[in-house]
């Protein structure tokens, strides 16, 4: 009899172990599904390559002819006329001419428009201009901003960088004027780089500036205006 009731017992739990055992096994497929899914997108996410920051089309085009190959700007004059007025205002007057980047830090910035190979600093004679970082133009990779005093965002006048990466801390932010972004590279990067590259080292109280001034030489820049 209790044999009997054993068999009974056990033919009634059967079909319910079998039942918890499929919904276990539903579960666990579902859940690895779900796993699988997660992976697919994390690898998708880490792939995906981020966008690049939009940067305009100016209308004036500058060549700058180094000693290590030529510099060719696109300058964004209609959307900030006030600071492109003013470097074409030192570009035509060949202000320019003969300086050198003063001022190479690879990975960071090259500087230009204020000495010579001697390193005597040429005379400004015109006023510092406004800051117009508040524009939102991005100091990204190959941009061309203008330089100024780091405690007086309206100081700029003829001196200016060239980005070297995307330098976001030199952007304008909520309550902190930024440096103003004017133009950027559109041929010659790879001479920027080269000048980025040449050996620096100390003079007269200034940091990171070519060790053979020559090699950081701005021979001409000129205008070539669309039309």
């Amino acid at each position: 009899m209790k044999y009997k009731l054993k068999i009974l017992l056990l033919c009634l739990s059967l079909p319910i172990w079998l039942n918890s055992l499929s919904v276990f096994s539903q579960v666990e497929k579902t859940q690895g599904i779900k796993s699988e899914k997660k992976k697919k997108k994390l690898i998708a996410q880490k792939n995906q390559t981020p966008p690049k920051p939009t940067v305009p089309k100016g209308n004036v085009e500058v060549v700058i002819v180094t000693s290590m190959g030529e510099i060719k700007l696109d300058l964004f004059k209609q959307k900030d006329p006030i600071t492109v007025n003013n470097f074409l205002n030192y570009v035509k007057s060949s202000y320019y001419n003969n300086t050198i980047f003063h001022r190479v830090i690879d990975g960071f910035i090259i500087q230009g428009g204020a000495y010579d190979v001697n390193f005597t600093e040429k005379e400004n004679k015109l006023a510092p201009i406004k800051n117009m970082s508040s524009l939102g133009l991005k100091n990204t990779t190959g941009t061309i901003a203008m330089a100024r005093k780091p405690n007086s965002a309206d100081s700029a006048t003829s001196q200016f960088f060239i980005n070297l990466a995307n330098n976001n801390t030199l952007d304008c932010k909520d309550n902190q004027d930024g440096y103003t972004v004017f133009g950027k590279v559109i041929s010659g990067m790879e001479v920027v780089q080269k000048i980025a590259k040449i050996k620096i080292g100390q003079r007269e109280g200034m940091y990171n500036v070519p060790f053979y001034p020559k090699e950081a030489l701005i021979q001409t820049v000129s205008i070539k205006e669309s039309q």
